[in-house]
């Protein structure tokens, strides 16, 4: 795939990593052209790699846009780890202040970035979980207000939660972290989730921590860390009586600080790895 040289910067959140293109002051990338390009970019043998690509953009209604594309062109509506590493860079870039606000597919996000120790940390109000089938969506019944269903995983049958945090999410509670997240396929593309589903497998340590594996949608396998996933787990454990509201989910990226109250919040580091320019990149 030829083209003008684009620039781009790398960059991570716990190390979920995405390749992010500033259109804040004009297009680069034309529009037919960017799943495309995204599936190009985020290939780990021929391109830059990365779980998902992001675009910066002039917003009508916020102080900028934030547009998330899977590492399969898809675009989604939400992205945790992304919106961090998104909020470092258009602070680093002059293009907001520390507290900004973000447009999304998933609605308008309030961000807040501090550097602590020489690290960049962004607290994001992930707005309010959302546990109505429909809206999720997935179909099934509710159990102590919590959509639910039982899958055959694992040999067994298991206790399948959801709820919507931006995107779709399922929550499986598990015992230990050793195990094939292959399995997660099984629930993924379940007719359940008309939408599919990202999945996570938690296992809680103790009411203030919980540690989480994520199969993530789009990606079609496991991250090293997803916020919206994260803050799913959490969510649906503090509604089942299983945690604390305020609680820390270790992933394999590294921490995430969650809190559930009337609105969901998501902390996190974004690390800004290398600023590139893109000349040419294999067509997949």
């Amino acid at each position: 795939m030829k083209f003008t040289e684009i620039s781009f910067t790398k960059m991570h959140g716990n190390g979920n990593d995405f390749v992010i293109f500033d259109e804040f002051n004009e297009e680069v990338v034309a529009e037919k052209e960017k799943p495309a390009l995204v599936r190009a970019v985020c290939n780990r043998r021929f391109g830059v790699g990365g779980d998902g690509a992001i675009f910066v953009q002039r917003s009508d209604v916020a102080d900028v846009r934030f547009r998330y594309f899977n590492s399969n062109g898809s675009e989604a509506a939400m992205c945790g780890n992304g919106i961090r590493c998104f909020a470092r860079y258009v602070v680093e870039e002059g293009y907001t202040s520390r507290k900004l606000k973000a447009e999304t597919l998933a609605g308008i996000k309030e961000l807040e970035v501090s550097v602590e120790n020489c690290e960049y940390w962004v607290r994001v109000d992930m707005g309010t979980p959302v546990f109505e089938p429909e809206k999720i969506p997935a179909i099934g019944g509710v159990l102590d207000g919590v959509w639910h269903k039982s899958f055959e995983i694992f040999g067994k049958k298991m206790d399948v939660y959801a709820v919507n945090t931006g995107v779709p999410h399922a929550v499986v509670f598990v015992d230990s972290m050793d195990f094939d997240i292959g399995e997660a396929k099984k629930i993924r593309y379940s007719d359940a989730f008309p939408e599919g589903t990202n999945v996570n497998f938690a296992k809680i340590v103790s009411r203030k921590e919980v540690e989480v594996r994520t199969y993530e949608r789009g990606v079609e396998g496991e991250t090293l860390s997803c916020g919206t996933g994260s803050v799913a787990v959490i969510a649906v454990a503090s509604k089942l009586g299983l945690v604390e509201p305020k609680a820390i989910v270790k992933t394999k990226g590294g921490i995430l600080r969650i809190e559930i109250a009337e609105t969901a919040f998501m902390t996190g580091k974004a690390v800004r790895v290398f600023d590139g320019v893109l000349k040419e990149v294999k067509k997949v």
